[in-house]
């Protein structure tokens, strides 16, 4: 927000004030409460309204709509300015109470919780009352988001701290601003009562209301795979797979269909929402009755529950699952004993794919079932798990970053194998080493045929080593071979 322009080559001396502190006679003390708790940010014609409303229930209302106009995140289920205040109307009771008057209802609590904490308090010599605060000087100077005339602005406080009132439209200015949401008002229907918030708030898409209301129509299971983005940051490439049985499945050309709306959510340990993510998709249903859709999040490295699922366009069938994950951190460094600090070698998840398939004339498809394993102008279809039937063929793909580099030759000197352990011990297949030479590499190896392999459990391995750099970086994945 942008705040009032305040004058500082003069300290005005007129008392601050703020909407009307008469309280209309049908107001009870709850309702009396509420004003009084929201008194620093309340505008006129809230509170000119609020007084007006005749039914309790309106009232109830009008706190739900209060508060929305003023979060900056409609989406998410916590209000974060609401949060704010309270923790600042708390601080300015604490530390500007007066024997007959809260502080936060003191013109240096109003201040306080508008403009934050001064960055200069500079106190008034002079006789001072019991009881009472030793008159102050307030400077507030500009800061990101907030600028003052000539750089700065200073505020005196008496001894009960009032300011200037000449201040006072300026303060109701900053707290018009904090009316994020407009769109969201105190308008009245037909029947004379208040509109309710429920009414006014944007309708949620149906992979959101599902998120927000969970429920488990047919069964579901995720899987998530990570790989390095250009900004050094992480994405989640994932997969939710779904039992079509039940749900509204179209056919044409002797494929079956099913349109859906997949979402995804990554929620930190702190509670909040560090990422979304939806899109309509038209997935195939497999040989065994699931379809299997993609969707793709960035994040940053560290523990997450996500939380996905798909939504029967159609039919208004929905599954949501869960599951912990950790997303690793791919662009790690380390620091040297002289204090240099140096990349450390990585790779993205191995993956076990079905096919690698050129995009139609390298356009990329927002809504297609696998749009979130889309690599430049290749589209690659994964197994969900690593399990692929007998009759199959996969393909394994990976990505390798940050190889030391020889400052001389340019080059780096590494080299990559992929091998197939039987149960996860014994080898029964290696492909030929890859040698790199570049910085960050990515390559495919296959197809290779299942029917070489008999049915039963096996672990893919990829083992990198950096010859410069002196480290080996290894990743796995399970693959099971079905008859």
């Amino acid at each position: 927000m942008r705040a009032p322009l305040l004058r500082s080559a003069f300290i005005l001396a007129v008392i601050l004030t703020g909407p009307s502190l008469a309280s209309a006679q049908k107001l009870d003390k709850e309702d009396r409460k509420f004003l009084d708790d929201v008194r620093p940010i309340l505008l006129a014609e809230e509170d000119k309204t609020y007084k007006s409303l005749k039914e309790k229930s309106d009232r109830l209302e009008f706190q739900k709509i209060f508060w929305a106009r003023r979060d900056p995140d409609l989406a998410t289920p916590a209000n974060e300015y609401q949060a704010e205040y309270e923790r600042a109307r708390a601080e300015a009771d604490r530390v500007y109470r007066l024997p007959a008057q809260a502080g936060s209802l003191t013109d240096c609590g109003r201040v306080f919780i508008l403009l934050g904490k001064p960055d200069e308090v500079q106190q008034e010599g002079g006789t001072l009352t019991p009881g009472l605060r030793t008159p102050e000087i307030w400077t507030y100077r500009d800061r990101p988001g907030r600028t003052f005339t000539g750089g700065k602005a200073a505020i005196a406080f008496d001894e009960e701290c009032r300011a200037p009132g000449a201040l006072a439209p300026q303060m109701d200015r900053v707290a018009g601003s904090l009316v994020v949401q407009p769109s969201l008002d105190y308008k009245k229907g037909k029947d004379g009562r208040l509109v309710k918030l429920a009414d006014m708030l944007p309708k949620d898409t149906p992979a959101r209301a599902l998120y927000k209301q969970p429920r488990q129509d047919f069964p579901t299971a995720l899987q998530a795979a990570y790989l390095k983005i250009a900004d050094g940051g992480t994405a989640l490439l994932g997969l939710v797979r779904g039992e079509a049985a039940g749900l509204a499945v179209s056919e044409s050309g002797g494929t079956k269909t099913v349109r859906l709306s997949v979402g995804a959510s990554a929620v930190a340990e702190d509670g909040k929402e560090s990422g979304w993510t939806e899109q309509a998709t038209v997935a195939p249903i497999e040989a065994d009755g699931s379809f299997v859709a993609s969707f793709k999040l960035a994040l940053r490295p560290g523990k997450y529950t996500l939380k996905a699922g798909a939504v029967d366009e159609k039919g208004g069938k929905g599954s949501l699952a869960s599951m912990p994950i950790e997303v690793p951190d791919l662009a790690k460094v380390e620091s040297g004993a002289d204090g240099t600090v140096s990349k450390l070698p990585s790779a993205g998840s191995l993956l076990i794919v079905k096919r690698i398939e050129e995009m139609p004339g390298g356009v990329s498809d927002p809504q297609h079932p696998f749009a979130a394993f889309e690599l430049g102008t290749a589209r690659l279809v994964p197994t969900f798990g690593g399990i692929a039937h007998a009759s199959e063929q996969v393909e394994f793909v990976y990505q390798v970053y940050d190889l030391k580099i020889d400052p001389v030759t340019g080059k780096a000197d590494a080299s990559a194998v992929v091998s197939i352990l039987k149960d996860g011990k014994t080898p029964v297949a290696k492909a030929p080493p890859k040698a790199i030479e570049s910085e960050r590499d990515g390559a495919s190896v296959g197809p290779i045929p299942l029917a070489n392999f008999g049915p039963g459990k096996y672990v893919v391995q990829l083992k990198v080593t950096d010859k410069l750099g002196k480290h080996e970086v290894v990743q796995e994945a399970p693959l099971e071979v079905l008859p």
